[in-house]
């Protein structure tokens, strides 16, 4: 495949998707290394996150993967959310968090607070599992030029250590991080880190980095830059449509609560995934899960771009 850009949606169906990489280049164990992923529950948003949370915790306890991961817009550290919390933590199994740009700030709540109330230890972190290794960003840097609207920068600290991650390591390597590394409205400095990124190589031809994954953009697709996969998850609860398009679904108690809620385009049921990292077959599997929106959809609200919307995660086999 020539380096270049190729971007493919995939809001339909199964795809299998080809990038140079095999991972018999890296010696890893003949073994799958499953992984739940949740995206953007927004518990300070949506008025059912709770149970949204619960139907995800239920299914992974009886799936077993090797590790459960929440991309980031989870839920502030109020009171309020303590059942939440409690969900999440009391999954007897590994489990990791990113760091979203409404996990704080948001009421005034700072990051040291959530980071506090998630136990999280750091808001960057690597760690190592089946001969796989797997970077988890804080996409949420002060931005050192002039920024109207939350932050959504990768400092000068964290990308030496991610440059220092990267070389030293000789595992195959995927990335988490809440906001995207290739999109509009997505990490600000987004080319600086990809090249990072593609610079990091096995063998000086194979990317050491086999997939980027994030959430933040409420949407379903897979991006491929320079022989490396991107991969959206979409939000587990809603798409965001704005002042314009707002519309009063629920009961006027469950409304004042939850004032955002009117400006969403909420899911009947909660969209997670179970990705499979397959070294025999060598695949990266995304675990598809479709519903529908709550009435009125996108399409009876007249919105625009309500055909791009989609209450979806694909199902589709990534083959490295």
């Amino acid at each position: 495949m020539k380096r270049r850009n190729f971007v493919r949606n995939i809001l339909k169906g199964s795809l299998v998707i080809s990038v140079p990489l095999s991972l018999s280049a890296f010696k890893i164990k003949k073994t799958n290394t499953r992984i739940g992923i949740v995206a953007d529950v927004h518990q300070d948003i949506i008025h059912d996150g709770l149970s949204r949370l619960n139907v995800f915790i239920s299914e992974m306890k009886r799936r077993q993967p090797d590790f459960i991961i929440q991309l980031g817009d989870f839920s502030l550290p109020r009171k309020k959310n303590q059942p939440f919390i409690d969900k999440w933590n009391h999954y007897g199994g590994k489990k990791y968090h990113v760091l979203g740009n409404h996990d704080f700030n948001d009421f005034g709540y700072t990051k040291k607070e959530t980071m506090n109330w998630w136990n999280m230890k750091e808001s960057y972190y690597s760690f190592n599992h089946n001969g796989f290794k797997f970077i988890v960003l804080d996409g949420n840097d002060k931005n050192p030029n002039p920024w109207n609207g939350y932050y959504r920068y990768i400092g000068d600290s964290q990308k030496i250590w991610l440059k220092n991650q990267l070389n030293k390591t000789l595992k195959p390597t995927i990335i988490f991080s809440h906001q995207s590394l290739e999109s509009n409205g997505g990490i600000a400095n987004r080319e600086e880190i990809r090249k990072i990124i593609e610079s990091n190589y096995l063998f000086g031809t194979k990317p050491k980095v086999v997939a980027c994954i994030s959430g933040h953009h409420h949407t379903d697709y897979v991006k491929i830059i320079n022989d490396i996969p991107y991969i959206q998850i979409n939000s587990m609860s809603y798409k965001w449509v704005g002042e314009k398009y707002k519309f009063s679904r629920f009961d006027h108690k469950i409304e004042k609560e939850f004032p955002n809620l009117s400006k969403t385009c909420p899911y009947k049921e909660p969209l997670y995934t179970l990705l499979t990292l397959n070294s025999k077959r060598e695949t990266l599997e995304i675990e598809g899960k479709k519903t529908s929106f709550i009435p009125p959809n996108p399409i009876d609200l007249k919105i625009p771009e309500a055909k791009s919307m989609n209450a979806t995660i694909s199902n589709f086999n990534l083959k490295i």
